[in-house]
């Protein structure tokens, strides 16, 4: 049975970032964690930026995570659709929905100095973007305010981690998905609309200076599994670390499923990043 038949588990806290409806999160902390701070692991879902796709699934993944003894801290934000989301409030939300955890650490055992930031599909994009967004050229709506949080690691589980390479491989995905969801997205294509790409794509505010790793199933049929290796290739040139890892046999679904085989290499990646 797939992660998405499942009925996922409920988060001990839903904690609104903003004002809006969907600018929320959801707080998981493992049981007895009262004295010192641990590492958070935040993530973000994914979907195609598309607002027929929440949060839920993921909780799965966030559970699991729980129980290994790493609070996790889940953003929703508004999606492109009829929640208003695409340029720039989709970015905006998840900016500050992350930044939001330096509130969160002075009611919970949270350690600021080793936040890793994790996105699934759609949302790893979202995640790369916020390991990179301190390069957001300064007269970008995406450049105020500045990060008040930054990860310490960043992890791409079947990520679209990079905007330009999601539209040029889009001929791969058999799941009706192409570079329009880029696009609309975005507001339009690079030759359109090049600013919004140097401050929303994270291949444009590379380098991140932090680790990166990605995760991905070789029977991907929304990310090609050559996107991995294209964007390390490009993160190395800069300098970057960057780990991919090929789960043989693995979809888009397995690499947030802890029923999947997948889930070691996740499990792996995320004890490694947080330093643990």
């Amino acid at each position: 049975m797939s992660v998405l038949d499942r009925t996922p588990p409920t988060a001990d806290h839903r904690i609104h970032y903003g004002a809006g409806e969907l600018q929320f999160g959801d707080l998981w902390i493992p049981a007895g964690a009262i004295h010192g701070t641990l590492p958070l692991v935040v993530f973000i879902h994914g979907g195609w930026w598309r607002s027929e796709f929440d949060l839920a699934y993921g909780g799965h993944l966030c559970a699991a995570l729980k129980a290994d003894g790493f609070p996790v801290w889940s953003i929703e934000y508004r999606r492109v659709g009829y929640t208003g989301g695409g340029w720039p409030t989709t970015f905006q939300d998840v900016a500050a929905g992350f930044d939001y955890i330096a509130t969160l650490a002075k009611s919970y055992p949270i350690d600021l100095q080793r936040v890793v930031a994790t996105g699934h599909s759609a949302g790893g994009h979202l995640a790369f973007w916020l390991a990179g967004r301190h390069h957001v050229p300064h007269d970008s709506p995406l450049a105020q305010p500045p990060p008040r949080v930054m990860p310490r690691a960043v992890i791409g589980l079947a990520a679209a981690a990079d905007l330009r390479l999601t539209a040029d491989l889009a001929g791969y995905f058999t799941f009706a998905h192409d570079k329009q969801e880029v696009y609309r997205l975005i507001g339009g294509s690079p030759d359109q609309v090049p600013d919004r790409y140097k401050a929303g794509n994270p291949g444009d505010l590379l380098p991140f200076n932090i680790p990166q790793t990605l995760i991905q199933g070789s029977e991907d049929g929304q990310i090609p599994p050559t996107l991995p290796g294209r964007w390390a290739e490009q993160a190395r040139r800069q300098g970057d670390p960057v780990t991919v890892t090929i789960v043989q046999g693995a979809d888009h679904f397995d690499v947030v499923d802890p029923l999947s085989e997948a889930w070691s290499f996740v499990r792996n990646a995320v004890k490694m990043a947080c330093g643990s």
